[in-house]
């Protein structure tokens, strides 16, 4: 089994110790006391930091993360923590800047939040969690914020680009079920949806139920300006996925009629959200093909996403 660990995607080889403590001393923080690498995900490096102060996380940009992406992801930050979105507070240096550069590595700093994600529970959220989590997706949605756009191979509308890419490695039975879950989602009259800013990630490892019981937000780095109901089509898909539990058009009627009390959907998002979730599906099969047998990382987590895909495809379409 080929897979990559996170420290490789960095423009630095070696030892991340003595980076870890001199952006301590940085953002005055502490001294550090252990320091480790988070495994899970497959864009940056997060690395989780303990000082005599308190525990921090280290975003740690890969190497592929132009200065721009970099920008624009401390923009998404500003305006995300401004908006009183749950996520784990932010660290500026004692310049007053929430970037840091050192060795090649260029980073953010957070205050680091004890729990888990529901990823690490195995589990879904349960009813009060899943209406939480709602009043999140809506506050996001309600900030009025357009960053600059960002290409993510994994996003729902980047379906047909994924597709050509993988198709050659899929199974012909489920490669027939990927193309009826595209043949749907390119039915859907998506430029006459409303957009909006979307963090479009929102799934198991990207939800951290804390210890004291809130749930907080984490990774808007694929965030952009997207239909709206891209939000609950990554939700449905995702989230709220059980191999035992209710089906995808549940999922999807159900987090409508949630979503609609804090922000009213219209009918036409109501009508093509089960479209648009099950081409989030067969994005999540798509996608692990891509890591799997384009990126060379055929680790756990990508076997996880292509059982996940490929059992959410086969349950909502056989």
């Amino acid at each position: 089994m080929s897979e990559q660990a996170p420290t490789s995607r960095l423009n630095y080889d070696g030892d991340l110790e003595s980076v870890v403590q001199r952006l301590c001393e940085a953002y005055g923080v502490g001294t550090s006391t252990h320091h480790s690498v988070i495994e899970m995900g497959y864009e940056d490096c997060n690395v989780i930091i303990d000082t005599e102060q308190d525990r921090f996380m280290a975003k740690m940009f890969a190497k592929t993360r132009t200065p721009d992406d970099v920008s624009r992801y401390a923009g998404i930050m500003q305006k995300v923590v401004e908006a009183g979105v749950h996520h784990p507070e932010l660290i500026s240096t004692a310049n007053g800047e929430m970037v840091y550069t050192d060795s090649g590595i260029t980073l953010v700093l957070m205050r680091f939040v004890e729990g888990k994600t529901f990823f690490e529970l195995g589990r879904i959220p349960d009813d009060e969690e899943r209406k939480a989590i709602l009043e999140q997706a809506a506050k996001i949605n309600n900030i009025n914020y357009e960053p600059p756009y960002l290409f993510d191979s994994w996003a729902i509308p980047n379906i047909r680009t994924m597709f050509e890419r993988v198709q050659q490695y899929i199974e012909p039975d489920d490669l027939q079920l990927v193309s009826k879950a595209m043949e749907q989602y390119e039915a859907i009259p998506v430029d006459e949806l409303p957009y909006c800013f979307v963090h479009g990630d929102i799934i198991k490892t990207n939800l951290v139920k804390a210890d004291d019981g809130g749930i907080y937000v984490l990774d808007f780095s694929v965030a952009n300006r997207y239909p709206r109901i891209q939000e609950l089509a990554v939700i449905a898909a995702n989230l709220l996925h059980d191999e035992n539990g209710s089906s995808l058009k549940e999922r999807c009627e159900q987090i409508a009629d949630e979503y609609s009390q804090l922000n009213p959907l219209t009918l036409q998002e109501r009508e093509h959200l089960y479209a648009y979730a099950l081409a989030g599906v067969a994005m999540e099969f798509m996608g692990s093909h891509q890591e799997k047998h384009i990126n060379g990382n055929d680790s756990e987590e990508t076997d996880y996403w292509l059982k996940l895909g490929r059992e959410g495809l086969r349950r909502a379409l056989n």
